[in-house]
């Protein structure tokens, strides 16, 4: 087992550990157990108290390479570790304490760590943990250390616990055309690590022709969009992948297009072999919905300027969005419906939170 301590003291400091936590459990590996909330002053430095917890977890990855990815985690979160001596305040602080019983000094890492014996901040949560827990350098017990701690500070436990967050393993991004299924896809998968499965929308040869002409071209896009589809999903899923999976489109995205694209009697058709070719096919474990009023999808769709878009209407996008609101009602798979207006992940990174703690609460 594993055994982490996670301090922050800058900005929001509860969802800053629990955006750490969720992420740990993605990246890293399951979270077996978490201590209480602590509420300490700064060790080492002035500065505004911290919020502290330990965290138990189980993981493969090596030491070091279970320390690049904490690192990865700290700088996705804000962290900016300087070089110069001495401590500053931050918005994550993620340290290894415990890994099973190994003992090892490298330039980059040393377990156990160090200090841990000196900060009353680790022993307390560590020892409501496991009082037990062996120190193998010094030959104690965490119970032990915790007595003979010299640190002074009076820790404040607070009445609240963090979550031990619920993991996807297959992750969806549904939404209207041009609202930013794939860019939202790529952002999640910086922070959640795993293996990206994106839509292959070019290689249908009748999506420029549909826009032109939808009446004579619905039926011929639909179904090239289903097979292709389906195809991708067969190819992807034959091999293994790293998790979690997430997927810029979902194959129930087929149905919900030919409704809207199709004749009354062409759909009925094609909703029979969409149900027939897809009941096997994996289906993600959560669905995040992307909702945005039209006018502000037509701005994104005009700002990435592709030719074959050009005569997509305000309508268009209108029914498309009335198709998805009523789907997202009749579906059994979790759904995490988030609205865009007013939101941009790209120049605003930090507005991808809230999301993160919604997932991680899902």
């Amino acid at each position: 087992m594993v055994y982490l301590s996670l301090g922050s003291n800058k900005g929001d400091r509860l969802s800053f550990l629990q955006l750490a936590i969720g992420m740990i459990a993605y990246r890293v590996g399951p979270i077996q157990s978490i201590s209480s909330v602590y509420e300490t002053p700064a060790w080492g430095f002035e500065s505004s108290p911290f919020l502290n917890l330990c965290l138990e977890l189980s993981s493969s990855l090596p030491p070091e390479k279970l320390l690049d990815e904490l690192l990865a985690i700290e700088q996705t979160l804000g962290r900016q570790r300087k070089k110069q001596k001495g401590y500053s305040a931050r918005t994550i602080d993620i340290d290894i304490l415990l890994y099973d019983q190994r003992i090892s000094d490298s330039p980059t890492l040393s377990l156990p760590h160090p200090r841990m014996h000196q900060r009353r901040f680790i022993l307390q949560p560590l020892c409501e943990m496991d009082k037990n827990l062996f120190h193998p350098i010094l030959k104690q017990s965490i119970h032990a250390l915790e007595i003979a701690c010299p640190d002074t500070a009076v820790l404040k436990k607070l009445p609240l616990t963090l979550k031990r967050p619920k993991i996807a393993r297959f992750i969806a991004i549904e939404g209207n055309i041009g609202i930013g299924k794939t860019t939202l896809a790529k952002i999640l998968n910086r922070h959640l690590g795993g293996t990206l499965l994106l839509e292959n929308y070019l290689d249908n040869p009748y999506l420029a022709d549909f826009y032109n002409d939808p009446a004579t071209y619905a039926l011929r896009v639909e179904r090239a969009f289903l097979h292709e589809r389906i195809a991708h999903y067969n190819h992807f899923f034959s091999h293994p992948n790293d998790l979690p999976i997430i997927a810029d489109f979902t194959l129930g995205k087929s149905h919900l297009f030919a409704k809207v694209n199709l004749t009354t009697t062409d759909f009925a058709h094609y909703s029979q072999e969409f149900k027939s070719l897809t009941k096997e096919l994996p289906q993600p474990d959560c669905v995040i919905f992307l909702n945005q009023k039209p006018t502000g999808i037509m701005k994104k769709i005009n700002l990435r300027g592709r030719s074959f878009e050009e005569n997509i209407s305000l309508d268009y996008l209108k029914k498309l969005n009335t198709a998805y609101s009523e789907a997202i009602t009749k579906t059994s798979i979790p759904t995490i419906e988030y609205t865009l207006d007013g939101i941009d992940f790209v120049q605003e990174p930090k507005a991808i939170y809230p999301l993160l703690l919604r997932l991680f609460n899902a």
